[in-house]
């Protein structure tokens, strides 16, 4: 049985950041992640970018790679001035057997904002 959890990282990116989260999220999981820029458009004139961070979990494992995840992106995100947005989301494995134990993906962005902000 295997899931599949992905990292969506949306705005201005330094050129190494992507690679840095990506070894990050590497040694923090133990899995072996797959890098998608899914759009470049203004990263050097402060547009929007998108960057797709995936890995395919195996077994139960997936509660514990998800608090990993998260934990290492937050040490990621609080090196930077101004951190992206970033969302986390585990998709379990398809089929109607599965269908209760999808998650709703986790929004990362300031979590020491206040609510509504």
């Amino acid at each position: 049985m295997t899931a599949t959890i992905s990292v969506k990282v949306e705005g201005p990116l330094g050129l190494d950041d992507p690679e840095e989260l990506l070894e990050e999220l590497g040694q923090a999981t133990g899995l072996a992640w797959q890098l998608e820029q899914a759009g470049r458009d203004g990263t050097l004139d402060g547009g929007l970018s998108e960057t797709v961070l995936e890995a395919v979990l195996g077994g139960a494992v997936g509660a514990a790679v998800q608090a990993a995840t998260e934990m290492a992106i937050e040490k990621w995100r609080s090196r930077r001035l101004d951190p992206p947005s970033v969302t986390v989301d585990v998709r379990p494995p398809q089929g109607p057997e599965h269908a209760q134990d999808s998650r709703p993906p986790q929004r990362l962005d300031r979590p020491d904002a206040p609510e509504g902000s």
